[in-house]
């Protein structure tokens, strides 16, 4: 069973009983893109350096060409898991993480008041 929640107030529909969702500051917000940023940065620049170092392994004469093929194939699947970060969030699929978690409480407590949940249309 879950404990009944106290942080309710009007959400910003004016619908009284849903749940409060909290906001985080501006400055928490910012650190955290700053962050994300400079990590992000760091990470490319050492992927840039490594395609680098490979492909100058690749034209040589050396022993290393059988990387060839997985690298390759580690090449598409990063692009594609950009492709796929790249439209979650063009598409705002990162505009309200938090939603999701009062929503799943909100179910619970529609079932547990009624035993089943309404569709959501």
């Amino acid at each position: 069973m879950i404990a009944p929640r106290e942080n309710v107030s009007n959400n910003k529909n004016g619908q009284p009983g849903q749940p409060a969702r909290p906001r985080a500051s501006s400055a928490a917000t910012r650190f955290v893109w700053g962050f994300g940023i400079v990590m992000v940065l760091i990470a490319g620049g050492g992927f840039i350096m490594k395609l680098i170092e490979f492909a100058t392994v690749l034209l040589s004469d050396e022993p290393m060409q059988f990387a060839f093929l997985p690298v390759i194939t580690y090449i598409m699947v990063a692009a594609g898991f950009g492709c796929l970060f790249m439209w979650a969030y063009v598409t705002g699929k990162f505009k309200d993480i938090e939603g999701p978690k009062y929503r799943m409480l909100e179910m619970q407590d529609e079932i547990d008041r009624t035993g089943t949940v309404k569709s959501q249309s």
